[in-house]
């Protein structure tokens, strides 16, 4: 019996393989793109951090080219153990798959920022050595908290450059005297366009005409700087595009110049909007949960979180724009089905162009409502390569197992029960880690005595419950297959021929059914019951009353 499970259909557009965003200018691939997630192992991903791997991982896959996974580890003192190995967790949970990278090997390897220092440092000695772009400051942190106090009387910031002037015996005395320094390269104070960026387009945030000051590209432990390393291996790795988040827009001028100074074509820049909280502060773990394992562990389907990720930042308005009326798909509870997306469908929709510059506002509604749209997809009409109804099931099932409660029901290990009971229960709930709970009435009696059926039926007026719930015992008098129809068939008589409320009749009847005040329609529930184990449950209601 599956007639329940047909009202979860979804009314999908039927043109999915013809969507672009058509509100913004597309931006062409080179022939070999290749973009690259780049993060610092400083703890578990955050929820920023998946979407700007996703965002590299989508138009790597509708470029047809590659994606590199790299681990920025050059600042030491923020490292944390174990977050490569939970990054990659992450990864396999939501089914971002690269191409290259930690753990997997290629060709540009390696791909960890600590086994590359070698590489740095050969780099920021031909700045010094060959094209005077770069110089070693000696420097001690108090000159240095000197040297800001004084540029800051005159309204300036960062560093006056005075070791630019050292001769080169000077530093040659210096260094054999022990003295330790940083190499800073040398900034061009002149006023630069620089090329747009594929989200900000020319009108860049935060970014200073000029590189503002000598920034230091190694600290005095041999380390690199962020800016020094990235741009490095980007070359290095022949990365063609790199989407980072809007908080690196500061520091794109120093990097164009380290391109410049180095004779190399710099990437394609595009930086992403922030995520913030409803309100507009910035998330953080103190307004919530903003690490994705915790959501996993919580039950979300890895597909909803990577919907939800993609709609944070990204016009998918657009996309849906040029589908024309079929966009206006609407679930069985009037709401838009525009903005679900299986992986696949958000692979041949998205563009680059369609990345907006606006803050994005994490909802958790919204969260909770892809979640449950992508359980009801996976049921119905799983996209290529995703879990469908049976894995689902299944999954139940495990859960119905592993509930000490529940486990001890024989009706837990009945297959095609366990079945029904989920295709009811489906669009009820929003976490599949929801169900065994919510559908353990369908495998225990009522108990009647407890507090939840005790408060329910003191809203009930006996008499009530009395004669609806003796009426469609006799109405349901006889053999085979309960079906829902029948069941309905039995409480609408129970309308026609008493003069009680229809609420106080249905009421009456889920009390004696399930013991609990909310729920799918009785007589749904009574079709998954079964005719014989609906008039024990309704027989033994109305001798609880007794």
């Amino acid at each position: 019996m599956r007639a329940p499970f047909r009202r979860l259909l979804l009314t999908r557009p039927s043109n999915l393989g013809a969507r672009y965003c058509s509100t913004a200018p597309k931006a062409a691939p080179e022939p070999e793109a290749r973009l690259r997630f780049a993060p610092s192992p400083t703890g578990f991903l955050h929820l920023g951090g998946l979407r700007t791997a996703l965002f590299n991982y989508l138009l790597a896959k509708k470029w047809e080219g590659k994606l590199l996974l790299r681990i920025e580890d050059t600042d030491q003192s923020r490292l944390v153990p174990g977050a490569v190995d939970a990054l990659r967790r992450t990864f396999d949970w939501a089914g971002i798959e690269y191409d290259e990278g930690v753990g997997i090997g290629g060709s540009c390897g390696p791909y960890i920022q600590s086994e590359r220092l070698d590489l740095y440092r050969e780099h920021a000695q031909k700045l010094i050595d060959r094209s005077g772009n770069a110089y070693e400051c000696f420097c001690t942190p108090d000159e240095l908290a000197a040297i800001r106090v004084s540029l800051a009387k005159h309204g300036r910031l960062g560093y006056d450059g005075r070791c630019r002037h050292l001769s080169r015996d000077d530093v040659r005395a210096r260094k054999e005297a022990g003295h330790p320094y940083t190499i800073r390269f040398k900034s061009k104070q002149e006023k630069e366009t620089l090329p747009d960026d594929l989200v900000f387009g020319p009108a860049q945030p935060n970014v200073t005409g000029t590189g503002a000051d000598d920034f230091i590209m190694m600290k005095t432990d041999g380390w690199p700087t962020y800016h020094l390393a990235s741009v490095v291996d980007d070359h290095h790795m022949r990365i063609s595009h790199v989407l980072r988040g809007e908080e690196w827009l500061p520091s794109v001028t120093k990097h164009h110049q380290l391109y410049r100074a180095f004779g190399w074509t710099p990437p394609a820049f595009a930086h992403l909007p922030l995520l913030v909280n409803a309100d507009g502060t910035k998330l953080s773990k103190r307004t919530g949960d903003v690490h994705v394992e915790q959501y996993a562990e919580k039950g979300y389907e890895p597909e909803a979180m990577l919907n939800f990720l993609a709609l944070l930042g990204w016009d998918y308005h657009g996309a849906r724009r040029e589908e024309g009326e079929a966009s206006s798909a609407k679930s069985k509870d009037g709401k838009e089905l525009e903005e679900v997306f299986s992986l696949p469908e958000l692979v041949d929709a998205f563009d680059i162009g369609g990345i907006t510059h606006r803050r994005a506002a994490v909802s958790m509604s919204k969260l909770d409502y892809l979640n449950k749209m992508t359980l009801r997809r996976k049921a119905t009409s799983p996209a290529t390569g995703e879990e469908g109804r049976d894995s689902l099931v299944a999954r139940f099932h495990a859960g119905l197992r592993a509930e000490p409660s529940l486990s001890a029901s024989p009706l837990v290990e009945d297959e095609d029960y366990v079945g029904r009971v989920f295709d009811m229960e489906l669009e009820r709930v929003t976490r599949l880690n929801e169900m065994p709970e919510a559908a353990a009435f369908y495998f225990f009696d009522p108990d009647y005595s407890a507090d939840g059926p005790k408060v329910m039926l003191a809203k009930i007026k006996p008499e009530a419950y009395t004669d609806a719930v003796s009426a469609v015992v006799q109405a349901l008098q006889g053999e085979g297959e309960l079906t829902t129809k029948a069941a309905w068939d039995a409480i609408h008589a129970a309308f026609e021929t008493l003069t009680y409320k229809k609420k106080d009749i249905t009421m009456s009847l889920r009390h004696a059914l399930t013991g609990r005040a909310q729920g799918p329609a009785v007589a749904e529930i009574m079709s998954v019951l079964g005719r014989e184990r609906s008039l024990a449950r309704l027989r033994a209601g109305l001798a609880s009353m007794e």
